[in-house]
C-alpha cells in the first residue's frame, strides 16, 4: 500500500474549513445505538451508511467506522485506542 503524501500543508486546514462551511465539525463519530449513523463533533447527524438496510448491521457499522477514520485522518486527527 502506498503512503499518503500531502504536498500542500494547507490541505488539512482547507478540508476542515470546507466541512465547517457545510456546518460539519470534526471529529466525526459513529453511533453505538444506530448502526451506520455518522455524526459530527456537536452530535449532529451527517450521513447514514446503508440507508436501505441491505447489509448486516455489523458490516454497516464497520464501513461507517472506516469512513469516519478516513475523514478524521484527513482532518488532522490521529487514531487512538482505549488501551
Amino acid at each position: 500500500m502506498a503512503d499518503l503524501r500531502v504536498e500542500n500543508p494547507q490541505t488539512t486546514e482547507a478540508f476542515v474549513a470546507a466541512l465547517a462551511e457545510q456546518m460539519i465539525k470534526l471529529p466525526l463519530g459513529v453511533s453505538k445505538d444506530e448502526p451506520g449513523v455518522v455524526f459530527d463533533a456537536d452530535g449532529e447527524p451527517v450521513f447514514v451508511v446503508d440507508v436501505n438496510n441491505e447489509r448486516p448491521d455489523d458490516q454497516v457499522q464497520q464501513i461507517a467506522m472506516w469512513i469516519v477514520l478516513a475523514v478524521n485522518t484527513c482532518g488532522g486527527f490521529k487514531l487512538t485506542t482505549n488501551d
